[in-house]
């Protein structure tokens, strides 16, 4: 009965995901992130049906090496694209480029080295009943869900420090406090609910409790896909309302778009005509901030200087005529002494 309430939840996620992945109408359907979902979701979904067509189905008796081979496929697609959803939205948060390399490094050596490994084991044991085997083949089991275990948590623990900071810069430009903390407390809430479930994976593993573990892998990576789809929506969401706000020409709660300026009028503008259109975060009231050098940004400032200056140069002929006159006056009083 616990196995089977495990795999109805994998079915019911799958199932949910599924459906909001074909008809969500701002879901792309391309790219990465659309199908390492697609192809996870499957995996959780295959799994739990072969898992119970080769204990107690068709495939129990008939070929045992078929079943076995489709139940490691199914493993490796609920298994891989699960880390590979998460890479495809880092970019989202993480500006440096050799952050995400260096996960795509990770993900690409967990896959060459931990995941192919382990499917070529559980197949090979089933014409091996030999102990040492059968031993090295449970404790390659164990390692290898630490592995994941410990690249998903970093990929979790860089995705909270990341929009953290993502988060701050986007405090300056007037967000509200309340929104912010919203959206960090569900990514921190959703990641501490996946690593809790990620340990209880692993309990399992350790305790030799394997058709329960079994049943619970599915489960979990379904809970866990779903999570993610939810957190990486929310980003999403957040961050073009941060583009939104930060460019004039987006559209605003109205749902109606600005006219963006043609290039044409943009290229004749004069070079130290340029200015910089900004939105105010309290209203939808265009405010510009002027950038120009203050002699073709104010006028009237302009005006006030050209008539003082004026007004010194006056004074400055005023004197040199009246110096002048005074040296010729001396001079002709020190002629007739």
């Amino acid at each position: 009965m616990t196995m089977s309430a495990f795999w109805g939840i994998s079915f019911y996620l799958c199932v949910e995901l599924g459906i909001r992945l074909l008809w969500m109408p701002m879901m792309h359907k391309k790219g990465l992130y659309f199908w390492a979902c697609c192809v996870a979701s499957l995996g959780v979904l295959t799994q739990p049906l072969l898992v119970i067509l080769s204990a107690w189905g068709p495939l129990h008796n008939d070929s045992p090496y078929l079943a076995h081979s489709l139940l490691e496929i199914s493993w490796w697609m609920m298994v891989v694209p699960q880390s590979l959803v998460l890479y495809s939205r880092l970019n989202l948060v993480v500006w440096n480029p050799d952050h995400a390399r260096y996960v795509l490094y990770m993900i690409i050596f967990t896959t060459l080295f931990v995941s192919f490994p382990t499917m070529g084991f559980g197949i090979s044991m089933q014409s091996s009943t030999e102990p040492r085997r059968v031993r090295f083949y449970f404790i390659w089991d164990k390692t290898q869900v630490t592995v994941f275990f410990v690249q998903e948590v970093i990929i979790s623990l860089l995705y909270i420090v990341a929009t953290r900071r993502v988060l701050q810069n986007r405090a300056t430009i007037g967000d509200t406090k309340k929104n912010i903390t919203a959206v960090m407390q569900h990514l921190i809430w959703c990641n501490v609910l996946v690593v809790i479930l990620d340990i209880a994976l692993l309990g399992l593993s350790v305790s030799n409790q394997y058709f329960v573990a079994g049943a619970f892998r599915p489960c979990v990576y379904g809970v866990k896909l779903r999570v993610e789809f939810s957190i990486l929506n929310r980003l999403v969401k957040c961050l073009r309302g941060q583009t939104d706000m930060s460019y004039p020409y987006s559209s605003g709660n109205s749902g109606q778009s600005k006219k963006q300026p043609d290039d044409s009028s943009w290229r004749s503008t004069p070079r130290d005509d340029v200015r910089l259109g900004t939105l105010r975060h309290d209203s939808e009231v265009d405010s510009e901030v002027n950038i120009l050098p203050p002699s073709r940004s104010q006028p009237h400032l302009r005006e006030g200087r050209d008539r003082s200056m004026e007004s010194a140069l006056n004074k400055d002929e005023i004197l040199q005529t009246t110096r002048i006159e005074w040296d010729s006056k001396e001079r002709e009083k020190s002629r007739t002494a």
